[in-house]
């Protein structure tokens, strides 16, 4: 009895391709709902006035030169404010975001306003580092997240390699 092996390199490299593709969009796919997650927390951490803040807060994708995509959040920091106080965004969300308490340190120690402990109130961390917090919290499992998308395609399939015994050799004697 023999064992013949058979190799056809080009399957294999077709296979290969495929998981490689599959696994590179279940990453993408995860790297996406982290960021919509990242979103959706800076939107429930930071303080809220007008609602401006929190409408501003949103993310992109990018795509590279390689097809590859790239998320970034962000907040719309030339979004013009109304009311007592006009100006742009970016001032207000710096403030925000480096110096309101609880979580902020820097500078003069501002405080949550009415519409500000009323969220909070409901159980949500609002706050200054309000988008740092966000990041931190939404990505604190994310490598064994991305690994778990590889090893879910990877996982007990062959790549193009099969095996054959060969029955009609004998070993009587």
């Amino acid at each position: 009895m023999g064992l013949e092996t058979t190799f056809n390199p080009a399957i294999f490299e077709a296979r290969l391709n495929q998981k490689g593709e599959r696994a590179i969009k279940g990453m993408s796919d995860r790297m996406r709902r982290t960021a919509i997650r990242i979103r959706d927390l800076a939107r429930e951490y930071a303080p809220v006035k007008s609602g401006l803040l929190e409408r501003s807060i949103d993310y992109i994708t990018l795509r590279d030169a390689r097809n590859r995509n790239s998320y970034i959040i962000y907040i719309d920091l030339d979004a013009m404010r109304t009311g007592k106080r006009q100006g742009r965004l970016g001032d207000y969300a710096w403030i925000m975001h480096s110096q309101l308490r609880p979580y902020g340190n820097k500078g003069k120690p501002y405080r949550l306003g009415p519409g500000s402990i009323a969220k909070a109130a409901g159980g949500r961390k609002v706050g200054g580092r309000f988008l740092t917090r966000a990041v931190k919290e939404a990505t604190k499992n994310l490598r064994s997240e991305m690994v778990g998308e590889v090893r879910k395609v990877m996982g007990g399939s062959s790549v193009g390699v099969s095996y054959r015994r060969d029955n009609q050799v004998s070993y009587e004697e």
